[in-house]
């Protein structure tokens, strides 16, 4: 069963946010954070499926390298509030191979930013489900299933030849709401493409439940932290709130399952009511 997630953070020095940390967790390296003056270090992570770093035409090679990288944006950035790169993480359908969700996601980050100027660092983590960790009080809507996804890490900052542009004219524009709805039509529809170009009875929309007029109340995501205190059987806040959404599903679910078995049961009673007036009419 596909589902969509694609959610859009500023990593801003402001909020106290690293772009280097930011970097090193998704791509899984060790890097040095010259802004900082310390290391990030998230080399010990095995769930790295692909990482890659993609640039504009006429961009310096030596941005290829993901140090060089970090290091050259934080130097373009002068003050410690800088808005300093958007942070996107969509989930990658299962029903496709990593190869194939390589190459879209690459399509997906090449028409949204590289093709306008702007560079991206991107990974795919691969989400596998370890059922023999799952905390009990944790149950799933549906059947769960192993959850790939990619962090996309795009600077504000154009990139041509000389490096990182003085001005973010282009990248804070990009922060107007409109962009965000752009964004995630676009990969909803790239990946309804693929599964029409592969034969599969499955699609994914961009829009709310609601707006789809499903009548069901989204979850929220549990993050890394919180699920790590639900594995030791320690309720979190946001654990709660998962399980009390899935309450009122499953009563609203109940209700509806009523309401249709009312409704057959008076198809029922007129079926046979028509079949007791047919039969009233012949033996006259």
């Amino acid at each position: 069963m596909a589902s969509y997630h694609l959610n859009v953070q500023v990593i801003s020095r402001g909020k106290g946010q690293s772009i280097t940390a930011a970097v090193a967790y998704a791509s899984g390296e060790r890097l040095r954070d010259y802004y900082e003056g310390r290391i990030h270090d998230r080399s010990c992570r095995q769930d790295i499926l692909h990482k890659e770093i993609l640039l504009p035409q006429n961009a310096p090679s030596e941005f290829l390298d993901r140090q060089t990288l970090v290091r050259e944006l934080d130097a373009s950035e002068r003050y410690n509030n800088s808005q300093m790169a958007r942070s996107i993480k969509i989930a990658l359908p299962n029903e496709l191979s990593l190869d194939e969700n390589i190459a879209l996601t690459k399509e997906f980050v090449a028409e949204s930013f590289i093709n306008i100027g702007l560079c991206a660092d991107i990974a795919f983590h691969e989400g596998s489900l370890d059922k023999s960790r799952k905390p009990a009080s944790i149950e799933a809507v549906h059947e769960r299933q192993n959850n790939p996804h990619a962090h996309i890490i795009v600077p504000f900052r154009e990139v041509d030849i000389n490096g990182f542009h003085k001005t973010k004219t282009k990248g804070r524009y990009m922060n107007r709401p409109r962009y965000l709805n752009i964004w995630r039509k676009l990969w909803a529809r790239l990946q309804n493409r693929e599964f029409e170009r592969r034969g599969l009875d499955v699609r994914v929309s961009h829009e709310s439940l609601a707006a789809q007029g499903i009548m069901r109340e989204a979850t929220k995501h549990i993050g890394a932290g919180a699920m790590a205190l639900e594995l030791n059987d320690i309720r979190t806040d946001i654990g709660n709130e998962y399980r009390e959404t899935l309450i009122r599903n499953k009563e609203r679910e109940l209700e509806r399952e009523l309401i249709r078995d009312r409704q057959r049961e008076r198809e029922r009673n007129r079926g046979r009511d028509k079949v007791r007036e047919r039969d009233f009419e012949r033996g006259r």
